[in-house]
């Protein structure tokens, strides 16, 4: 059985628009008239796939990275504009069969997962005790348990996969030529979900001069970007004291992200900020950057 392109669907239904379903079979090696009439009816779904063929196309061009996630979003908001669209889901489904009409498939950058230590079991037990024994102990309010987590972020945040056409040997994805500018970013959660405001380290020696930044961050700089024992300590008074609670001096307990907190290589089991806020914030810059860019 053999498959057709968008494009040549296109050519098919532009010709039995103008001369006819049976002409239009006869024209193009005997295609099934009902697979004609079928194209017909779908003539705006195979204008919305053209029209996101090359806004793909222009993004790549510009060395813009393209996710799949993308260009679902994209589909919905083209077929806002077309008629007869009105079923159109740009489902998973969907989407996997839009890359292989048009030879397209996701590049990405491998990475070497982290191993769990053999007696990763009996730690993450020994580390439950050892929080829940502290809990009993001192009976902390939910509000006053929080996980915290520095993670550094790049100023250039390009996709590291993107979509692209089979076969090409170089992806390549454009950048603001910032790759080594970095900086720091401190987040907590707390055990009852509450967020504390981000406290933001930039690997400078003086604050960005002319800038204002909006109250809901902590700024501050650092030659290294890195949250040394000042820091910290500045950290504690401007964040963690704002907590819920923190004025009235309650006692509280900080999970931090630290290698006497955290056994070796069980950051990502232990670590809640690691996985459910550091990468959808991570996802969401990537967003906010690949769009500006």
């Amino acid at each position: 059985r053999r498959s057709y392109t968008t494009a040549e669907k296109r050519k098919v239904v532009s010709y039995a628009e103008a001369h006819g379903d049976r002409a239009a079979s006869h024209e193009f090696d005997d295609i099934a008239e009902s697979n004609i009439r079928l194209w017909r009816q779908q003539k705006e779904l195979l204008e919305l796939e053209a029209t996101l063929v090359e806004w793909i196309a222009e993004r790549r061009q510009q060395g813009g990275g393209v996710s799949i996630a993308e260009v679902r979003m994209k589909a919905l908001t083209i077929a806002k504009t077309c008629a007869n669209t009105a079923g159109f889901k740009a489902s998973y489904g969907w989407g996997d069969r839009f890359m292989n009409r048009h030879g397209l498939s996701v590049r990405c950058r491998t990475t070497v997962a982290q191993k769990l230590p053999l007696d990763s079991d009996t730690k993450l037990l020994q580390f439950q005790k050892f929080i829940i024994k502290l809990h009993k102990q001192h009976c902390y309010d939910l509000s006053l348990i929080g996980n915290a987590d520095q993670t550094p972020l790049n100023f250039d945040n390009p996709y590291n996969r993107t979509l692209e056409v089979k076969g090409d040997k170089t992806i390549s994805i454009a950048t603001t030529g910032h790759e080594k500018s970095r900086l720091t970013v401190m987040l907590v959660c707390m055990a009852d979900g509450t967020k504390l405001l981000p406290y933001i380290v930039f690997k400078r020696k003086t604050m960005p001069k002319n800038v204002i930044f909006p109250n809901t961050i902590h700024v501050r700089v650092h030659p290294k970007d890195w949250i040394e024992e000042a820091l910290m300590l500045d950290w504690l008074q401007t964040v963690w004291a704002k907590c819920p609670g923190g004025l009235m001096r309650k006692q509280s307990l900080i999970v931090l992200d630290a290698f006497w907190i955290i056994p070796g290589a069980m950051t990502k089991t232990l670590q809640p900020l690691d996985v459910t806020v550091n990468k959808p914030m991570k996802d969401a810059l990537h967003r906010k950057w690949n769009t500006f860019v």
